[in-house]
């Protein structure tokens, strides 16, 4: 998918790439059977390859969506879907602003989330509270919300806008009740989630890929013996990205398809946790193959490899990798997950 990119508005919310997706039905109607999980993740990946900002938005706008869509009453589903028809954005904030946490007190909210992904070009968000049956979702309207955006100031993923967003003094209305307490964090749906994120990454690394096998191409030097060998071994990185996230589809529409099956449950979880890591590692295998492929110029303005190298590699710090390779491990070791069977 071709997405426009620009230094000059690198910055900015990317209002050209999300234009090109208001035209299509990807607002309102992407694909969110659990029987189009492959459906999705590609459609994800495709738009990660044109704009990394772009996917890493998008991706919590299908996020927002999907739990809308589980736990949402009949209302909020035809609201959200009929503002997503006409062009509104959502998100999913979890992250609190350090000392300054997201509370809820006789229906009025205290506090801020940072890593708001994508504020200024949505118009909606949900957003967690804390409760001692679990974390509660609002889905609230984001006008009326102050933006500090003096904090977002990152090497890469500049364009998602990720800032601090001050709900202090917001009514919450019954209608910005989302589910029950505990809904955002079920599993196998939360941690499975990680499938999309990687989704929007596997767009990344193959963008590099295109990057570097064009400048190689356009500088003839393809046929150079060991630039050959490095598009060889990047193709192949590329192509295994695509087959986990093949994986992670089968094993998310098994689980929704058989939701009272703990395997099936444990088996998702464990396979997310094989995606995120085998893609985290392709990616990074990517990009040490192209900067080496492409040289000096490669980070050098306006060569898009600068800009792709700086954004893949924010993107990829996602939570707790360690702790993800760490439950894949327990996995493996009582049985739940093993390497070359399927869902």
């Amino acid at each position: 998918m071709a997405l426009p990119r620009s230094y000059e508005t690198e910055a900015e919310f990317p209002h050209a790439g999300f234009a090109l997706l208001s035209g299509s039905s990807l607002a309102a109607d992407p694909p969110l059977e659990p029987a189009a999980i492959g459906d999705l993740l590609h459609l994800l990946a495709e738009v990660g390859r044109g704009d990394l900002g772009v996917g890493r938005i998008y991706e919590g706008h299908v996020n927002a969506l999907l739990l809308i869509r589980a736990y949402g009453s009949e209302a909020q589903n035809a609201a959200v879907r009929n503002a997503a028809a006409e062009g509104a954005w959502l998100g999913v904030w979890n992250t609190d602003a350090p000392g300054k946490p997201l509370t809820e007190n006789d229906d009025v909210l205290s506090g801020a989330k940072n890593f708001a992904s994508g504020v200024d070009g949505l118009t909606r968000a949900i957003v967690t509270v804390p409760d001692e049956a679990g974390r509660k979702m609002l889905l609230m309207p984001l006008a009326d919300a102050p933006v500090d955006r003096s904090w977002w100031d990152p090497m890469g993923m500049r364009g998602s806008g990720s800032h601090v967003v001050d709900f202090t003094g917001l009514k919450i209305e019954d209608a910005h009740r989302l589910g029950q307490p505990g809904d955002y964090t079920r599993e196998p749906w939360f941690s499975g989630g990680a499938i999309r994120f990687a989704a929007v990454q596997t767009g990344g690394l193959h963008a590099v890929f295109d990057v570097a096998r064009d400048h190689l191409l356009r500088t003839d030097r393809a046929s150079d013996p060991y630039q050959a060998q490095r598009l060889a071994r990047m193709g192949l990185h590329v192509d295994a990205a695509h087959g986990w996230l093949a994986r992670g589809a089968e094993a998310w529409s098994a689980a929704a398809a058989d939701p009272d099956d703990a395997a099936k449950a444990r088996r998702l979880v464990a396979t997310a946790n094989a995606v995120r890591s085998a893609v985290e590692a392709a990616a990074l295998a990517v990009l040490e193959e192209a900067e080496r492929a492409v040289g000096a110029a490669g980070f050098n303005r306006p060569h898009p490899l600068e800009r792709l190298v700086r954004d893949l590699r924010t993107y990829l710090r996602q939570p707790n990798p360690d702790g993800a390779l760490r439950n894949l491990g327990d996995a493996i070791a009582a049985g739940d997950w093993l390497p070359g069977e399927g869902a």
